[in-house]
Order: structure tokens, then sequence, then C-alpha cells
């Protein structure tokens, strides 16, 4: 009995603690993504958390890392100082993905993590360059 009752709580802390981490990181604007990438150097790197239908319909920040999954990709698709500043984004506000992207990234020790809520649809509202 013992063992089970210890099997459901490592179980819904498995599930829940990604979820906290997600609510933990900070959000960003396009404009302030911008600002970020255009400076020389750039003072944080875009991860693209799309699936490929997202990427095909509304294509991808220009120098973005391409998450292979959003929620299961391996961590060597990052850079490897755990200090670099990463800006994650989806497909647009209600997508969720960047934000369990991201939450991922926190638990394997990056400590300046971010999202770009609006996504790719809002970098494309922008007129940002998407290629």
């Amino acid at each position: 009995m013992k063992k089970l009752l210890l099997a459901v709580i490592f179980a819904i802390c498995a599930i829940t603690l990604p979820v906290l981490a997600a609510d933990q990181v900070a959000e960003v604007s396009v404009a302030n993504v911008q600002v970020m990438v255009s400076a020389k150097p750039a003072k944080a790197v875009l991860v693209d958390a799309n699936n490929e239908q997202a990427r095909t319909e509304a294509g991808m920040v220009p120098g973005a890392i391409k998450l292979s999954s959003y929620n299961q990709y391996n961590l060597a698709e990052l850079p490897t100082d755990k200090n670099t500043t990463l800006v994650f984004y989806c497909y647009n506000s209600y997508c969720q993905a960047s934000h369990m992207a991201a939450a991922r990234a926190l638990q394997a020790g990056y400590t300046d993590v971010r999202v770009m809520k609006a996504g790719i649809v809002g970098w494309n509202a922008a007129n940002k360059k998407a290629s």
C-alpha cells in the first residue's frame, strides 16, 4: 500500500511541477524581443516550440532554435551556457507549448527563461520578418 501511495504522489508531482514552473516564466512582448535580438551581440536566443505544421503555416523567427518537441526535446538543443537568456515562443497567445518548453529549461537549470506569449502570429502581425 505504501508503494502505491508513493507512486501516486510521485505521479502527481511529475505532472504538476512543470505546470507550476511554467507559471513562473516571465513574458516578453514582440517589441522587447525585437530589441533583444537586434542588439550586437544579441541579448537573447529565441527558441521555437512549434510543430512542423505551425512552422509551415507561419514561419519561424530568423535565427531561432527549432526544438524537436516542446516537451521532450533533447536539452543539447539549447545553448550550453545556462545563463543564456532564452525566449521561447509557439504559435499564438493561446498556445501553451512555449510555456511547457520554457518550464523544461527552468527545470534543467537555465536561469533566464522567458516566453514571447504573442508567438509567431504576433511576430508576423507586428510586421517582423519570419523565415
